[in-house]
C-alpha cells in the first residue's frame, strides 16, 4: 500500500535524514515509526510519583549538607577586610 506524504517539511526531513544515513526513505520511516511505537507503548509514571521518587533520593543528600557560616558566605561573595 503506497504512502503519500503531502507535507513539504516532512518530505524534506525524510530526504535529509535518509541521505545522511544511507537509508531508503521507506526504511527511515519504518524505523521512526517503530521507535515512536516503542516510546508511546511504555507506560509513564504519574508526575507525582516521579517527584516523590526524586525527593526520596535527594532527601538524604540534603540532610548531609550544611549551610555556610557567615565567614564562608562573605568569602563566596568576595567580601574581604576592606569590603567588596
Amino acid at each position: 500500500m503506497p504512502l503519500t506524504i503531502k507535507n513539504e517539511e516532512v518530505e524534506r526531513l525524510v530526504r535529509e535524514l535518509s541521505s545522511g544515513r544511507k537509508l531508503t526513505k521507506t526504511e527511515l520511516v519504518r524505523r521512526a515509526l517503530l521507535l515512536y511505537r516503542q516510546r508511546e507503548g511504555q507506560p509513564t509514571r504519574p508526575r507525582s510519583e516521579r517527584v516523590r521518587t526524586f525527593l526520596e533520593e535527594a532527601a538524604p543528600l540534603l540532610e548531609e549538607a550544611r549551610m555556610p557560616d557567615k565567614a564562608e558566605r562573605e568569602a563566596i561573595l568576595g567580601y574581604g577586610a576592606e569590603g567588596v
